[in-house]
């Protein structure tokens, strides 16, 4: 299923996406929200949702404190009128959460580590982006562990399969 990870923001939306097998987040870009627009932003993702061919969004969600409680509940309520408008168009895309947290950070390490300034990354908006895919990967990864079968049982089953031959 080909997800599309948003960092939900004041003033930007982080973008990611992963590939159609779920193994791998890449960042996207960033879209510089207008103020007081919140039909643009949700056309604008509308028009991405289509031209991708997405499937599902995965809300980064904030946690730990009462402002990052405010901002879930403005991005909890900004994913619900784009899963409302997206519906009016025929497209049914279910919308997951993952916790954000520590995504941003991940996001600069990874910045720094491949020779991208700190300030160069503010001004492109790369941090958004990479925490979307940072938050998004890590989706993916727990995803893949909660579909893999580790039944002992049917593991120790082939292997006496193996030792009989």
């Amino acid at each position: 299923m080909k997800l599309l990870a948003l960092d939900f923001g004041s003033k930007r939306l982080g973008l990611a996406f992963c590939d159609q097998d779920e193994l791998f987040a890449l960042p996207h870009g960033t879209y510089n929200r207008k103020p007081n627009d919140n039909r643009g932003d949700i056309a604008y993702l509308v028009s991405v949702v289509k031209a991708q061919d997405i499937q599902g969004i995965v809300l980064g969600i904030p946690s730990g404190s009462e402002n990052s409680d405010k901002t879930a509940t403005q991005a909890r309520r900004f994913a619900e009128n784009l899963r409302v408008e997206l519906g009016k168009q025929g497209y049914e895309i279910e919308i997951f959460e993952q916790d954000e947290r520590f995504s941003t950070s991940l996001a600069a390490s990874a910045l720094r580590a491949s020779g991208v300034s700190t300030k160069s990354a503010r001004e492109n908006g790369l941090f958004d982006a990479g925490a979307a895919a940072a938050f998004l990967q890590t989706f993916l990864d727990k995803r893949k562990a909660a579909q893999t079968n580790w039944d002992s049982s049917r593991e120790d089953e082939g292997l006496d399969d193996l030792i009989d031959e």
